[in-house]
C-alpha cells in the first residue's frame, strides 16, 4: 500500500457492501482486512444492524474497533479491556409503543421485527437462527416492512416527525429511529480518544443504501457498490465500485491505497 502522510480510517456498511447482498459472502475481504490492520488502518463497521450482530461479524472478521450499529444510534468501544456503550438513538421500547399507537389510530398497514417470530425474520432476511436471534436484540430503531399503499408513507414519515422521530430507507427495510444517522455517530467516534488517531487523517466510507449517503458525504473518499434495485446512490466525487458485494469492497480499498 502507499506510504502516504495521513492516517486512513475506514467507515464500512455491511449489507450490500462488505458482504454480499444475497448471501452474505465475504471471505474475499479477510486477507485485505487482516494486511489493513497490520498496517495500522482501522476497519470501523457502520450498520443498520444490531450491536449484538456486530460482535458476531468483529469475531468473523477479527476486529478489534469501535461498532457502530442501528444507523448511528448505538456505539460500542472497548477500553481498558472493558465494552463501553453510547446510545445516540431513542430507546427500542419508546420507538415500538409510538409505532404500535399510530398502527391503532390510523389503520397504517406495517410489519417489523418486533411483530415478527425468529423463524420469520429468518424468512425476510435469509438469516441463521443466531443471527435472526441477534437482529432482534433492537436498541434504538425498528426495521419496518410497508405493506400499505405508498401515497400513505408520507402521513406516517409525518407523524413520525411529530415525535421527534424519522423513517429511513435502508437495503431491504425502512427503519424508524430518531433523527441520528451514520454520519453523526462516525464524526462522534473521529473527534474522541478510542481510536488513537494520528493526525492528520483521511476517511474512506463505503456504502450502497440511502441510509449510507450521510456517512458517504461526511467522508474525504467515498465509495459507492454497485445495486440490483431501481435507487443507485449519485454522489459527485465518488469511487464507483464495478462488482458486487464483498469482490467490489476489494476492488475499491486496493485502488484508493494503490493509486
Amino acid at each position: 500500500m502507499a506510504d502516504e502522510k495521513w492516517q486512513w480510517i475506514i467507515f464500512t456498511d455491511l449489507d450490500g457492501t462488505l458482504l454480499n447482498h444475497h448471501n452474505y459472502e465475504y471471505k474475499v475481504v479477510e486477507p485485505l482486512i487482516a494486511l489493513l490492520q497490520a498496517r495500522g488502518v482501522p476497519v470501523i463497521l457502520n450498520s443498520s444492524k444490531t450491536v449484538a450482530e456486530l460482535e458476531l461479524w468483529h469475531e468473523r472478521l477479527r476486529l478489534e474497533t469501535p461498532i457502530i450499529a442501528e444507523n448511528g444510534g448505538v456505539i460500542e468501544y472497548r477500553h481498558n479491556g472493558q465494552k463501553h456503550k453510547h446510545l445516540i438513538g431513542r430507546p427500542y421500547e419508546e420507538i415500538r409503543y409510538f409505532i404500535k399507537h399510530l398502527h391503532k389510530v390510523h389503520g397504517w398497514q406495517f410489519e417489523g421485527f418486533g411483530d415478527w417470530t425468529v423463524a420469520e425474520v429468518m424468512n425476510k432476511t435469509g438469516l441463521k437462527t443466531a443471527e435472526a436471534v441477534k437482529a432482534k436484540a433492537r436498541e434504538v430503531s425498528e426495521p419496518i416492512l410497508w405493506l400499505d399503499d405508498q401515497a400513505k408513507l408520507a402521513g406516517f414519515e409525518a407523524a413520525l416527525a411529530e415525535e421527534g422521530l424519522k423513517l429511513m430507507a435502508g437495503g431491504r427495510f425502512y427503519h424508524v429511529m430518531a433523527g441520528h444517522d451514520k454520519a453523526d455517530a462516525m464524526r462522534e467516534l473521529l473527534a474522541d480518544s478510542v481510536l488513537h488517531i494520528k493526525a492528520p487523517y483521511r476517511v474512506i466510507a463505503l456504502g450502497d443504501s440511502r441510509n449510507d449517503l450521510a456517512m458517504l458525504q461526511a467522508a474525504d473518499v467515498p465509495v459507492v457498490l454497485p445495486v440490483d434495485n431501481a435507487y443507485k446512490l449519485r454522489l459527485d466525487g465518488a469511487y464507483y465500485a464495478t462488482h458486487e458485494a464483498p469482490w467490489g469492497w476489494v476492488e475499491a480499498i486496493e485502488k484508493i491505497l494503490n493509486p
